[in-house]
């Protein structure tokens, strides 16, 4: 039986994943960063997450795009950092919104708190929610906070496209 280079990179990156769970580190970030993600909301409109490391890894970047009928109609930037034992992050988007807050490993999962405002004139908004890595092509994004947008609970299923 031959083993692959891809199954042989995702077992090292797998395995880092695993070691880094007792620090806070990046690592967690091992699975996703060098790939784009995507996952359908309609038929028509799609979000686009694309991470890759900065600065020799000391941060990771995931810039992301939601596209109504392939024109782009909103898009997102996040760098995840470390400061001090904590993995933080801040998002800022296309309507001048900003979001900041942290990022717990815990196994295949990250969890991350913090707040949002969607845009400059808007009041902040709660950000809780779940990604698990399912497998090299897969995760999972679940938001803990219900909102009219969302009803709360609702995976969205992203698909490794690069």
């Amino acid at each position: 039986m031959t083993v692959g280079k891809g199954a042989i990179l995702y077992a090292v990156l797998l395995a880092l994943f695993i070691a880094a769970q007792g620090a806070i580190n990046l690592s967690a970030f091992a699975p996703l960063t060098g790939s784009c993600w995507i996952t359908d909301f309609t038929p028509t409109m799609s979000d686009t997450h694309c991470f890759e490391a900065m600065y020799g890894g000391a941060h990771v970047r995931d810039r992301h795009e939601v596209k109504e009928k392939g024109k782009v109609v909103y898009a997102g930037e996040t760098i995840y950092s470390l400061d001090g034992d904590s993995a933080v992050f801040t998002y800022f988007n296309s309507l001048g919104g900003v979001g900041h807050g942290t990022m717990q490993p815990s196994g295949p999962t990250l969890h991350f708190k913090g707040n949002m405002r969607g845009s400059p004139d808007k009041p902040p908004q709660e950000i809780d929610s779940e990604w698990r890595i399912i497998d090299k092509d897969h995760y999972d994004v679940r938001s803990l906070v219900r909102s009219a947008a969302t009803g709360g609970d609702e995976v969205r299923h992203f698909r490794r496209v690069k």
